[in-house]
């Protein structure tokens, strides 16, 4: 039997990128690789100084997969050595945020097999996931490509376009056989030609992924590009400086886009211009990264029921914030925002708690209350609001106090 090596690049010298591509390969590649009717052999490139290394070769071993660690200084698209066995072998490439149907390596190692001499093995169709939808793209030249080769070939080599018009090529199906998932750490931006047409729903029964846990992962990296001007911006304001409503966006935090909180919280922090701010419920971290980017330092610090990796973080359960007090004893805050569970009695149980924790002339949000009940609570206490629910949301309305 000749073997079937499948290529994934990780070689990363940025951490905390590392880490955000780690969490998205937990609920991509990884259940691709476990799910799949017959495992490949992995030939995992890594940089030696990723601190992330070592759990990403244990997640893809955990898959059942052989995982093979390559150890390279910098990412090559292109000429790369991949150590590649001698003699006739199936070679395939999959990024570690891709996602393969159960199917493909044994469909695609037993196309490969057929074959006499050297060969491309294609999937012509996939799905592009952008933006939290799923799109239908048909493609022969697609990145999802293999090959079949008696020499030291792999799909690296080359544009991956050209395999299909250069080489011998086979069409292994014409079903779906990979999702292409975008996000913002992506080096290409997703152009229309690539989500040609909205897809309904996703047949779990070729890729048995979690998409909703796809959604929330991919937030930490950023809003996806539809086109090379928003990709030139997005990548711009990686390092200028943004209003936090453009900051809340493109760390994929919900405040100024399924919400429309972006006007308030632009208004109070140019009046404000907080040093320091705690937050009741944050998720994936999305909306702390975003104090990150407004141009001058802000410490940010979250509550939630467990840590989450790259933000500080205290773990504590509505309606009971003693473990916040004690750990944050003699801290003060210039602006406090509750954006938890946003059930009433622990909105008012946060505000109760924690209102010591602010500075004098610091500000307590309360985001999201559910209903007219709420509103009134707030109300009696002498509350503001800033009230958008003429939007089409029920919840978009916030309550806020200076102290």
């Amino acid at each position: 039997m000749i073997p079937h090596i499948l290529i994934i690049q990780s070689v990363y010298t940025d951490a905390a990128l590392s880490a955000r591509r780690l969490a998205i390969t937990q609920h991509t590649c990884r259940p691709s690789l476990a799910y799949q009717t017959r495992q490949p052999i992995v030939h995992l490139a890594q940089h030696p100084d990723d601190p992330h290394a070592k759990a990403r070769a244990e997640m893809l071993r955990s898959t059942g997969c052989i995982v093979i660690e390559l150890w390279r200084d910098q990412w090559r698209l292109y000429g790369e050595d991949y150590q590649l066995p001698e003699g006739r072998k199936v070679v395939s490439r999959c990024d570690d945020d891709d996602v393969l149907s159960v199917d493909f390596c044994a469909r695609t190692y037993a196309a490969g097999c057929q074959q006499q001499g050297k060969a491309a093995l294609l999937w012509p169709q996939g799905m592009t996931y952008w933006r939290h939808q799923a799109y239908w793209w048909r493609y022969p030249g697609n990145q999802f490509v293999s090959v079949v080769t008696d020499g030291n070939d792999s799909p690296h080599d080359m544009q991956h376009h050209r395999y299909a018009t250069e080489w011998p090529a086979v069409v292994v199906s014409e079903q779906v056989g990979w999702i292409w998932i975008r996000h913002g750490d992506a080096y290409t931006s997703t152009l229309s030609k690539y989500r040609p047409r909205l897809l309904r729903n996703i047949d779990v029964g070729r890729t048995p992924i979690n998409m909703r846990a796809v959604s929330r992962v991919i937030e930490a990296s950023g809003q996806m590009s539809g086109d090379y001007r928003e990709h030139r911006r997005l990548q711009q304001q990686k390092t200028a400086p943004m209003k936090i409503s453009e900051a809340f966006t493109y760390c994929g935090s919900d405040k100024n886009t399924v919400h429309h909180y972006g006007p308030f919280y632009d208004g109070l922090i140019e009046t404000l211009k907080p040093r320091t701010v705690l937050e009741v419920g944050v998720h994936k971290g999305a909306s702390l990264r975003a104090w990150r980017h407004v141009g001058y330092p802000v410490e940010a610090i979250g509550i939630d029921r467990q840590r989450v990796d790259g933000v500080a973080m205290v773990v504590a359960t509505a309606p009971d914030f003693a473990p916040v007090l004690t750990q944050l004893e003699g801290r003060k805050f210039d602006l406090i925002i509750d954006d938890g569970s946003h059930v009433l009695l622990h909105q008012l149980a946060a505000v109760n708690q924690l209102q010591q924790l602010l500075e004098p002339g610091g500000y307590f949000v309360v985001e999201d209350l559910q209903n007219q009940q709420a509103v009134d609570a707030f109300r009696m206490r002498g509350w503001s609001f800033f009230d958008r629910r003429d939007s089409g949301r029920y919840d978009d309305i916030i309550a806020f106090q200076q102290f």
